[in-house]
């Protein structure tokens, strides 16, 4: 049997990938990512109105359901940066987005579930965007305002 004969080529110690250089790179791979996210976010900034007048939906909605389960009323307290649900935390609104009564009232906006209630009607706006959030005394839903540009 013949056997073949390798020459021998010493290794490196340096041969392979230490640890510390994975996490360099990896720490870099994320630095990335988080600034490609960032910077994506920069570019919707139209949907901020959008965004806040979900949230609003989404607390009055549970401000509704808070007052179902209690039996006693909440109020929407608001002004044209943030609001506040009862005696829950303020929210601030994102910079930019106005909010408004759509009737025009200053009086909070007291949340009780009931068909006989009338329509209570929050406009928000900013970055070129209005969106109404509207209370009927049985839901709530946001939706682009009227005569707004889609």
């Amino acid at each position: 049997m013949i056997r073949a004969h390798l020459p021998d080529t010493p290794r490196h110690r340096q041969a392979g990938v230490t640890l510390i250089e994975m996490m360099i790179v990896l720490v870099v791979i994320g630095v990335a990512t988080g600034a490609v996210t960032l910077g994506l976010g920069l570019l919707s900034r139209d949907d901020q109105a959008q965004a806040e007048a979900r949230r609003l939906a989404a607390a009055i909605s549970l401000g509704v359901d808070d007052a179902l389960i209690s039996a006693t009323p909440r109020q929407v307290i608001w002004d044209a940066q943030g609001y506040r649900i009862g005696a829950g935390a303020r929210h601030l609104l994102d910079a930019g987005v106005v909010l408004a009564r759509g009737d025009g009232l200053a009086d909070a906006a007291v949340l009780s579930a009931g068909a006989d209630s009338a329509p209570v009607v929050f406009s928000l706006s900013g970055g070129g965007a209005a969106w109404d959030v509207i209370f009927d005394g049985l839901s709530v839903r946001a939706q682009m305002a009227q005569g707004a540009a889609p």
